[in-house]
């Protein structure tokens, strides 16, 4: 069982090696709530876990980068000033991954490693191992293929598994994958020509039953070289309703602000959270001035971040992963969502 070598496993026994693990070990996977929809939240037993689900609408990016998440407490009482961390999380699994959250991960792992390393991050992505399960279901508004988001991937996990039925094909992507299989004491068999056509046709059933379409090409040129009409931008700022939405259920979006809160004379709590270049008091500067204070410039400065050629060179890809979030929740009728928006770059190119 070597790194980059795909392996068979029986799906029973690898389940039952993960109901092990939760013994010792938190995992976080796919469980199905009483009104039917799909999360994922830590587990105590392999019974809860869900095949039946295309995507969790909150992306996975939470387990990394929560909402609301504590930063340091401080205490100016005494002479000697005191800052107090929070405890560092303990090892944990993230099973049932989903490609497009894994290339989300890798975008996250990009930003918080450029201009500055985030040690809160990366403590906890460290500390997690990465076990995806490759779609072979789309839901309505997926379109990884076209930002080349899944169905399966090459990279970025620990362990990829494709669901043969009473099998899993286990792509091995890290040491730490493959120490977890070694560990398990299950036993793997190199995957034959069989099993990779078997998943081949998974994956082109998957391909074929996809209905979006965002061919970001247009839309990259015409954004980075400034041929959008600002008569575009104008129409689709006064369709937005500035809510953020698209934002926070986005795989790569990483804007958080920092605020520090008073508790007791002398103590306080500082604490950083989820924001939104699309809330209309993101850029807002001390002196009351706001650079972006038009929905206007905020929406074209989203789309900026998502598809100009110099953001695509600094991260290595399009800031989308076409998991289909923002088509779920945009508030304006299917009119912002980045594959409606591509589609009208592409119609207004000059």
């Amino acid at each position: 069982m070597q790194v980059g070598t795909p392996v068979v496993v029986s799906k029973q026994l690898f389940l039952d090696h993960l109901s092990r693990c939760m013994k010792k070990t938190q995992v976080i996977g796919p469980t199905k709530l009483a009104d039917g929809s799909v999360t994922f939240m830590p587990l105590r037993s392999p019974r809860r876990l869900t095949f039946d689900y295309v995507n969790d609408l909150d992306p996975l990016k939470r387990f990394f980068t929560p909402p609301r998440e504590d930063l340091f407490a401080w205490d100016l009482t005494d002479k000697k000033p005191r800052l107090t961390a929070p405890l560092p999380d303990k090892p944990r699994i993230l099973f049932g991954i989903r490609s497009c959250d894994v290339q989300g991960l890798a975008h996250m792992d990009g930003f918080f490693r450029g201009s500055f390393y985030d040690s809160l991050y990366w403590a906890r992505r460290n500390n997690t191992l990465i076990i995806s399960l490759a779609c072979n279901r789309p839901n309505e508004s997926c379109f990884c293929l076209c930002c080349n988001g899944g169905p399966w991937l090459e990279n970025g996990f620990d362990l990829q598994l494709t669901d043969l039925g009473e099998e899993f094909l286990a792509d091995i992507g890290s040491p730490a994958g493959q120490a977890f299989l070694q560990e398990s004491g299950l036993e793997a068999a190199r995957a034959r020509t069989r099993h990779e056509h078997r998943r081949h046709e998974l994956m082109e059933a998957c391909d074929a039953q996809m209905q979006p379409t965002a061919y970001l090409a247009k839309a990259c040129i015409q954004i980075t070289n400034d041929r959008v009409r600002e008569e575009l931008w104008e129409e689709m700022g006064a369709e937005c309703f500035s809510c953020g939405g698209c934002t926070h259920v986005c795989p790569c979006c990483t804007c958080f602000d920092v605020v520090d809160c008073p508790q007791n004379t002398g103590q306080g709590l500082r604490f950083r959270c989820w924001d939104s270049c699309q809330y209309a008091g993101f850029t807002r500067e001390a002196s009351g001035h706001n650079p972006r204070g038009r929905a206007k410039e905020r929406v074209k400065r989203r789309f900026y971040h998502k598809l100009s050629y110099p953001y695509i060179q600094q991260d290595g890809h399009p800031g989308c992963v076409g998991c289909g979030r923002c088509i779920t929740v945009c508030e304006a009728n299917g009119l912002l969502d980045i594959t409606a928006v591509v589609k009208r770059l592409r119609r207004d190119g000059q």
